[in-house]
């Protein structure tokens, strides 16, 4: 059970800039089917904003800056690597070295940019009707996307960072056990948010579409899933499901 905890706390550490004083990637990657509840509980930071009672923009503002400073840009980081890898044109060897540069190319700039435009405006439109709910589940979904884009990936042919989450996600006890945690989480938000559930349920879509998109290009262009491509997939899961959410605001769904 204390190696349980241990490596929650590792992997807590890891994905997040939340100080556990457990700092052990070996550890962090075997908990990594626990990705759902790291996800709830940055979810649960980000979204203290919307209790100040302050003008939507601003609130949204906050909520973004919290949401990208929570992770310490590390998910933002791999976005804009793999970002440049599809605007490359390139494949195997090349497209990694493109990822794998120190430099930023325009399209990883671009494309930050529009990931942040687009999440800016629909946090406006979602703190203005109080859907907190939808802000805490967007990164819920996107902690599991990442870990659900693990499993169903091969792994890098290089020992980075990413290879060890790839190989440990693929634990058929692990499996079990996260889409448990998973299934829990949504079950709650839902009864606590009765009236949204029908929408919630909606969520899966753009989680899906997203993770299917992720692993589709990354396997074409690399053949595997790296650490960049997990965070890729993390912040597009994310966006997605803020923007399909905003959209279905009018709607009261």
């Amino acid at each position: 059970m204390l190696e349980r905890v241990k490596g929650f706390m590792a992997l807590l550490s890891f994905l997040t800039v939340i100080p556990t004083g457990v700092h052990d990637l070996k550890l962090a990657s075997r908990s990594f089917y626990l990705a759902p509840i790291v996800g709830l509980i940055e979810g649960s930071v980000v979204a203290v904003p919307i209790l100040l009672g302050a003008p939507s923009y601003v609130e949204a503002a906050l909520i973004l800056a919290i949401s990208c400073l929570i992770t310490g840009f590390s998910h933002l980081d791999g976005f804009a690597d793999f970002a440049d890898a599809l605007g490359s044109g390139r494949r195997g060897e090349d497209a990694l070295r493109v990822m794998k540069g120190t430099e930023r190319g325009a399209v990883a700039i671009a494309a930050i940019t529009l990931l942040l435009l687009v999440a800016y405006s629909s946090l406006v439109g979602l703190v203005a009707e109080g859907w907190w709910h939808v802000i805490l589940l967007s990164h819920v979904l996107a902690s599991e996307s990442m870990y659900l884009l693990a499993l169903v990936s091969a792994p890098p042919s290089y020992n980075g960072l990413g290879r060890d989450f790839v190989l440990e996600s693929k634990h058929r006890a692990r499996i079990v056990v996260n889409l448990l945690a998973f299934g829990a989480i949504l079950l709650v938000i839902s009864a606590i948010r009765r009236e949204y559930a029908y929408h919630q349920l909606a969520m899966i879509a753009p989680l899906v579409l997203s993770l299917a998109y992720t692993r589709t290009k990354s396997h074409k262009l690399l053949g595997f899933a790296s650490g960049d491509v997990l965070g890729f997939c993390y912040e597009l899961t994310k966006v997605a499901v803020l923007i399909f959410s905003a959209a279905l605001t009018p709607l009261r769904i």
